[in-house]
Order: C-alpha cells, then structure tokens, then sequence
C-alpha cells in the first residue's frame, strides 16, 4: 500500500505533463528536477486497462516499465465479452460504468501492448476521460465526486459490439483481476453487475491456478 500510495503523489505533477508528452516527444521536456525530466522521458502514455489488465499485477508483469497510479471510473461505458471471447466496452446508458487501472507506460512497452492488442485491426487506441478515484481500502465506500478528471488512453474494440461467450482461459486472467483490483477498492458491486454474468456458473470469484502458474500467456488482455 505504501508503495501504491508513493505511486499517486507521484502522478499529481506527471499526469498533466503526459499529455503533453504524447502530443510532442519526450526529449522536447525541460525540467529543473533532472529526476523528474527522466521520468517524464521515461513515460509516453497515460493508459485505462480494463479487462485483465485491470490487475495492477498482471500490468507489471506484462509491462515491465509500467507504473500504477490508483483505479480508475469511465462514466457512461458498459463492459462486456464480445464475440471473440475476450473483453470489450461498449457506449452504455449514463449511469453505467467501467473501472480500470491507470498507469503511466513506457514507449517501450506502449508499443508491446499495441502489438499484442492487435492494433489497429482488432483493439483501436482512444483518448477519454476517465475519473481517478483516490486510493482506498478493501470495503471502503467510495465517493464518486472526489475523483479528478484525465485524460487516458483505452483500447477499443469499434467494429465488434456484440455479446458472446467468454473463451475458457480467458477466465482465469479476469477472476484475477477482479480480485487484485478489489485489494485496491473496487467496489464488490462492480463485478457482481457487470462482469459475472459472463463467467461460467459456479465460479466462485478466485482464481484457480496458484501464483506460479500466473504467466502472461494471454494474447488479449486489455
């Protein structure tokens, strides 16, 4: 936790100057702090993963340079498993919802996650804004006015919209995130309206593999 909270007192003096490093390249950013100036160069993108990806573990595993911020709300978006058996959000009614977790990444590994992704045949690369929730405990209630507004890149699926069925190794990758996540303060009630529905019957909400099974073998995880 100390860690996660040392990582968003880090994001209030990056978060705005991300914006400005994916619009003019991160060797045009001066700074007195030559600490700051190198992390500034070091990170290109400020991104929502919502699928897998919404573990903050599984983003550092698959993203080495990645730096968790806190959860994350997009207002408006309703997450779902679409016809290739993988995550998709889609526009929803304005009360519907989609947490994520928000990381600054890497040009490094920005690129990784483009080719993995599939864009842009498969997932497409959009700028929204999102809602940063500040961090919270296991069970805490949350307070949706508090969080600040960004800017973040989420990847998309446009062209496939429709409900389908999960594909089965799938699973794993999103139990594990749902419970990662709720280490952070996703609320129970997220996935319990949003995500289940999808998830054979009788799971039961943990991940069945142990920890040294956990490998970054999935191709879609976003």
């Amino acid at each position: 936790m100390a860690e996660v909270q040392h990582n968003e007192a880090l994001a209030e003096s990056r978060i705005s100057s991300i914006e400005n490093t994916t619009k003019h390249s991160p060797d045009a950013q001066t700074t007195n702090d030559t600490s700051t100036e190198a992390d500034l160069k070091r990170y290109t993108c400020l991104y929502f993963g919502y699928a897998s990806n919404l573990s903050p573990r599984t983003m550092k595993q698959r993203c080495p340079d990645s730096l968790f911020i806190s959860l994350a709300r997009l207002q408006g978006w309703r997450w779902i498993i679409n016809e290739t058996g993988y995550a998709n959000i889609i526009l929803g009614n304005p009360d519907d919802e989609v947490w994520g977790s928000l990381c600054f990444l890497s040009h490094r590994d920005e690129t990784a996650l483009d080719e993995s992704e599939g864009v842009p045949w498969l997932y497409e690369k959009k700028k929204l804004k999102v809602q940063r929730m500040p961090q919270q405990q296991a069970g805490a209630e949350w307070r949706v006015d508090e969080g600040e507004e960004v800017e973040a890149v989420v990847y998309v699926d446009v062209q496939r919209l429709t409900e389908g069925r999960v594909e089965r190794q799938y699973v794993v990758w999103v139990k594990k995130s749902i419970e990662d996540a709720k280490l952070c303060g996703l609320p129970e009630s997220y996935a319990e309206k949003y995500i289940n529905r999808f998830l054979p019957r009788g799971h039961n909400g943990g991940s069945t593999l142990p920890e040294r099974d956990i490998m970054m073998k999935a191709l879609m995880t976003v």
